[in-house]
């Protein structure tokens, strides 16, 4: 024993301090002891000396190894800003954000669907199909709008079909992206899922397809976006007013339209050459012995498929001369308050926009359900009074009208 431990040993026994001994206690390996286990919980051989008594209060012991404190740096990552560290898990405040972010703006919805006449006045059942939902994906809300418009002889179970199974499989495809990211990938699933509907209605459906087909406008809704795919002759324009101007003109329209999608018929030269390529022929129909009517698609030399839009799902007919089934899809940025108005072809070929203003006007801004479903039902009852004027008949026609508050 060393001079300076014999001191020590002097000053402990002076002071009553008990002298410790290495033998009369066995310290367990810190490997040995659980996570979480306090100090109370270890096993301690105590030997006759007096020991200082237990504290309650006694601090965890946790035994991590060198891997768990390595998975637990890797998964955050700092930030600029020392004092915010973002994990790679989205935390509650982070999810919060995102869904305060994409807020659904889509105040009131309505839709309204007319029956058509034919030339000997004979009601023509609608054959459209109109789907306006509201889903939910990652907490945020989206609403999904679709509107089929078959032609042939199968009526509206054909246009169900085919609008029920293309939104199903766009709402699937959605819940499984995340919704902030949508941009980057809704142009390829729009694609995918019109490709796979075309495909299964040719292969794994009775319908007869030959001359029967479909147009499909569909949209999803998301914060102040929409996008849209089409395929066919029905149209969607966004109205919404301008900022006031005491020194401007007075201008003759009320609202600045903004039309959402290309409209596939022949009154679209784009479209048309694609036809004349194909050797497709576009013309007018022979009534009571002479043409009349809008420019139709046909195969040369055959009374088929003799239909003025030039891109629809089936019509196999068509399919031979240059019609498609490859939709064209487009994105837009809602830049203020107003009105989405969807329609089938029937609508916009007739009714004037300036009438259409002014039914909008009068129920400018909407402050209950009642004001658009007056808005469009007075849209409704000026198409059909602008509609067969010639006496060759009042086609169907279905409207979309939806109020997105910013």
């Amino acid at each position: 024993m060393s001079a300076q431990q014999k001191k020590l040993l002097e000053l402990k026994q002076k002071q009553g301090v008990a002298t410790f001994h290495r033998s009369s206690h066995q310290l367990l390996p810190l490997n040995n002891l659980k996570s979480h286990k306090t100090i109370h919980e270890v096993e301690v051989i105590r030997g006759s000396l007096r020991t200082l008594p237990d504290i309650n209060s006694s601090p965890k012991i946790e035994a991590q190894s060198k891997w768990s404190k390595l998975q637990q740096i890797s998964q955050s990552y700092r930030s600029p800003n020392r004092n915010i560290v973002i994990t790679n898990k989205r935390t509650s405040i982070q999810r919060l954000s995102i869904t305060s972010q994409l807020k659904n703006l889509v105040k009131f919805t309505s839709s309204i669907q007319l029956d058509g006449l034919d030339p000997a006045k004979n009601m023509v059942k609608n054959s459209d199909s109109v789907v306006v939902n509201m889903q939910k994906s990652q907490n945020i809300d989206y609403l999904v709008v679709g509107l089929g418009d078959s032609h042939g002889n199968l009526g509206i179970h054909f246009s169900k079909i085919i609008t029920h199974r293309a939104l199903d499989q766009i709402i699937q495809v959605i819940n499984n992206i995340p919704i902030i990211g949508l941009s980057l990938s809704i142009h390829s699933s729009f694609q995918n899922v019109y490709q796979q509907v075309e495909q299964n209605l040719i292969e794994q459906t009775d319908f007869d397809v030959k001359n029967n087909g479909c147009s499909l406008l569909s949209m999803i809704i998301v914060n102040n976006s929409i996008y849209c795919a089409n395929l066919g002759d029905s149209k969607a324009a966004y109205f919404y007013k301008k900022d006031s101007d005491t020194n401007e003109i007075k201008e003759l329209r009320k609202f600045v339209q903004k039309n959402i999608n290309f409209v596939h018929d022949t009154n679209n030269s784009k479209e048309v050459q694609r036809i004349l390529k194909k050797g497709g022929k576009i013309d007018q129909a022979i009534y009571k012995g002479r043409k009349s009517g809008n420019l139709k698609v046909w195969a040369p030399k055959q009374n088929l498929p003799g239909v003025k839009l030039t891109r629809c799902f089936g019509n196999m007919n068509g399919k031979t001369v240059g019609i498609s089934a490859e939709p064209e899809i487009t994105e837009f940025k809602v830049p203020k308050s107003g009105y989405l108005l969807i329609g089938s072809t029937g609508l916009w070929e007739i009714l004037d926009v300036l009438v259409i203003d002014q039914i909008l006007d009068a129920h400018f801004p909407p402050t209950c359900q009642e004001d658009i479903d007056q808005a469009i039902k007075e849209i409704g009852e000026q198409t059909k009074k602008y509609w067969d004027q010639d006496g060759e008949g009042l086609i169907d026609i279905s409207i979309i009208l939806i109020y997105i508050q910013l």
